[in-house]
């Protein structure tokens, strides 16, 4: 899970030209395998919602099922956005080749 929060927090940032992006995946304490409680994109100082919808959509594309029962959740680690070029063009083409099978089905 946690490269895929890092790829994720990293296809955001090239797509939408930031410098930061913090993304936080919830999970409950029942969940196991690709089950999460929500995402969230936070970003100095607010959280803009088309890019939460975006990273949720990134998320369901990787295989992931959301669903929040209001449940006790606990956050996943965020990506340290410490990466190389080379790392960024890699999860940028990760999640788009994701979105586009995931949106072919």
């Amino acid at each position: 899970m946690e490269q895929d929060i890092c790829d994720v927090t990293l296809w955001l940032i090239e797509k939408h030209s930031l410098s930061r992006v913090h993304v936080w995946v919830d999970r409950h304490y029942t969940q196991i395998s690709r089950g999460i409680a929500g995402v969230t994109v936070m970003t100095s100082p607010r959280h803009p919602a088309q890019l939460t919808d975006a990273a949720h959509e990134a998320f369901l594309a990787l295989g992931y099922t959301i669903e929040d029962t209001r449940a006790d959740t606990y956050g996943h680690q965020l990506c340290d956005g410490h990466h190389s070029r080379h790392e960024v063009i890699q999860a940028y083409a990760r999640i788009e080749n994701a979105l586009r099978l995931w949106r072919s089905q």
